[in-house]
């Protein structure tokens, strides 16, 4: 990678260290282009660089923020060399990973005990604690310098140096300054090889690391991801393009519960134009989602017919929690039909407090007082570009962070449908829990009815609700970003393999539903035992284990399975299960310990 200068309209003199494919105003296309669409809440997150030449931007930024700052080379110079010359370097496969605390020294992601495989990797930063700027980019040269390094300094003292000033807010957690991070663990199982074995094929295997904002990652609902998590992509296949590689295989072990579910969201759309972008120049991509850990998470509901006619359902808002927390509201009975007459909304608050039914006018908003205080809001998106139309219910937390900031009462609130008989409404409370390494802020709202309480045979307590009268439902449970039927998008459910059996859907593994997308196409081990949860793979530091548990532990089986054009054992699963599991399922991987 090579520092370039682009001459743009507002800041002639600005320098980029990222590509030499030229930047342009894609996301200027946002507000007149009804195909680019999004929800309210992701309006604004990005800002176009400016008048475009046509070619559709690798980089973009939200407002007022600049390009990571890079180390930059003399015009003309040449990167060293940091993998040797061979089968899966300048011509062939590599692997990217975009998550959260990437121990990118660890002596599985090198080529020989002294030589790092990576050809690049991005710390990202929402706001840094020195200058204006979206993180550090560390290119080739700068990785195998710090790999060399470990050989006299610690690995930990050398991310502590790395990490200095990279954010600006001292609060937050870093997580890859403690003993397991969630990336190190994906990557290890995704593209982690033994430096001493040449035998082992993925030492040849090149990697590309994009380390996401602490914020990004702590807002488990998501409203913080879009942006950061499409830089990276774009930013990898830059690397991956100048590297003249033909194949990248990317992880995003990432994930949130409610979203439209149709494969049209703005992050599923705008992953498949960067697919097909890449493709034009000559690089093959692979997105590889997990499938979603929420089937006994009761934070789906449905409100039909077909589910005993009720009009009404539980929210439950946990105490202490300090987030907000988001329902998804939509009418299937509308999707073919249009938007057909509004739904009527009425709220019961957990002291009594009634807010009478009604309606929220198109593309408007409703707010919800309580005791004279705004504690929350009902917005309206109308049906656009083939979409349906959606309400967002947003409530304030139910802690306050600061003195005076509005909380919303704990406890159960009920949720009304004037007309819910002549409906097929559909409720998803959106993910609001504590990401892996960070404090806890988040407490899961759930959904709860009088007929959720059968005996459940799995873990032998009164939570089951799997049966049809039931409101609250297993099925469409999945991940809203694995909902894409996009061929090079590859979303897996998380199996459980045990000794003897055939594989089973992990107690957590997503369900799909006729409204929810497509079926995972298959699933891989993401549990070995049941007495002991997760996978055992690498921690941060090199010599270290770990374990993790969920899809996203799956989905990196069938990373390394891509990038070797290797299946890694699949195994028929059975008919009752492929809604969770796909067809098959994914049993062997070298990294598990």
């Amino acid at each position: 990678m090579r520092t370039l200068r682009w001459s743009h309209p507002a800041r002639p003199e600005a320098v980029f260290v990222v590509s030499n494919l030229q930047p342009d105003a894609f996301f200027a296309a946002i507000a007149a282009d009804a195909a680019l669409f999004c929800l309210p809440m992701e309006r604004g997150l990005v800002r176009a660089l400016g008048a475009g030449s046509g070619t559709e931007a690798l980089v973009f930024r939200p407002e007022g923020h600049t390009l990571p700052q890079g180390i930059a080379l003399a015009d003309g110079a040449e990167v060293p060399s940091v993998m040797p010359a061979g089968p899966g370097t300048r011509t062939g496969t590599g692997i990217a990973i975009i998550d959260d605390g990437i121990g990118f020294l660890n002596a599985r992601f090198r080529s020989d005990p002294v030589t790092s495989r990576f050809l690049g990797v991005w710390l990202q930063s929402a706001v840094l604690k020195r200058g204006d700027s979206m993180g550090r980019v560390l290119n080739a040269a700068a990785v195998a310098g710090l790999t060399a390094a470990t050989a006299t300094t610690a690995e930990a003292v050398l991310y502590r140096d790395i990490h200095d000033g990279l954010h600006a807010d001292p609060r937050l957690v870093r997580t890859i300054f403690q003993a397991q991070t969630h990336g190190t663990h994906v990557l290890d199982l995704a593209a982690g090889a033994d430096p001493l074995d040449p035998a082992d094929p993925m030492r040849r295997l090149p990697l590309i690391g994009v380390q996401l904002p602490p914020e990004a990652v702590n807002d488990t609902s998501g409203m913080q991801m879009t942006v950061p998590l499409l830089q990276g992509l774009r930013w990898a296949i830059t690397v991956a393009h100048e590297a003249g590689l033909v194949r990248l295989i990317v992880n995003a072990s990432l994930g949130i519960l409610a979203g439209s579910k149709d494969g049209k969201s703005f992050l599923e759309r705008q992953m498949a134009r960067l697919i097909a972008q890449a493709g034009r120049i000559g690089l093959e991509v692979h997105i590889v989602l997990p499938y979603g850990n929420d089937h006994e998470g009761r934070q789906v509901a449905r409100l039909s017919a077909a589910t005993g006619g009720h009009g009404a359902i539980t929210l439950r808002l946990q105490p202490q929690d300090a987030t907000p927390s988001y329902v998804e509201i939509r009418d299937l009975a509308a999707r073919e039909a249009g938007d057909g007459a509004p739904l009527s909304i009425g709220l019961t608050l957990p002291d009594g407090t009634d807010i009478a039914a009604a309606t929220v006018a198109p593309g408007g908003s409703r707010d919800i007082l309580w005791r004279g205080r705004l504690v929350g809001r009902l917005y309206h998106r109308p049906r656009e570009a083939r979409r349906d139309a959606v309400i967002l219910l947003a409530l304030a937390p139910t802690q306050a962070i600061a003195p005076g900031d509005p909380t919303a009462p704990a406890g159960a609130w009920t949720i009304r449908f004037d007309d819910a008989g002549a409906r097929d409404i559909v409720l998803q409370v959106q993910r609001d829990d504590r990401a892996a390494g960070y404090r806890l802020s988040g407490r899961q709202a759930y959904f709860e009815a009088a007929d959720a309480h059968g005996w459940n045979r799995r873990s032998r307590d009164w939570t089951g609700h799997d049966h049809p009268p039931c409101p609250i439902r297993h099925d469409g449970t999945n991940s809203a970003y694995a909902a894409s039927d996009h061929s090079q998008i590859h979303s897996v459910g998380g199996a459980l393999l045990t000794e003897g059996r055939a594989p089973r859907p992990a107690d957590y593994a997503a369900r799909g539903a006729d409204w929810s997308g497509i079926k995972p196409r298959l699933s891989a081990v993401s549990e070995t035992a049941t007495a002991i949860r997760g996978l055992r793979a690498s921690g941060t530091l090199s010599g270290t284990t770990a374990r993790f548990s969920g899809s996203s532990a799956a989905a990196p089986t069938l990373t390394r399975a891509l990038a070797l054009n290797h299946p890694g054992g699949p195994v028929p699963v059975l008919a009752g299960d492929q809604e969770r599991l796909g067809a098959k399922a994914l049993t062997a991987n070298p990294a598990i310990r």
